[in-house]
């Protein structure tokens, strides 16, 4: 499944990446190991 994840950093500055993984957990758990010091805000499934 794609997850779109909307992501803040410590600076303020907000950015998005697109994750592929099986569940929601996965995703905010890689997301947080990529960008230690960015805070995941939302992840939402998208179709393609």
């Amino acid at each position: 499944m794609r997850f779109k994840v909307y992501m803040i950093n410590d600076l303020g500055h907000c950015h998005n990446e697109t994750v592929i993984a099986n569940n929601e957990r996965e995703v905010k758990r890689n997301v947080q190991q990529i960008n230690p010091r960015s805070k995941v805000l939302e992840a939402k499934w998208v179709y393609k």
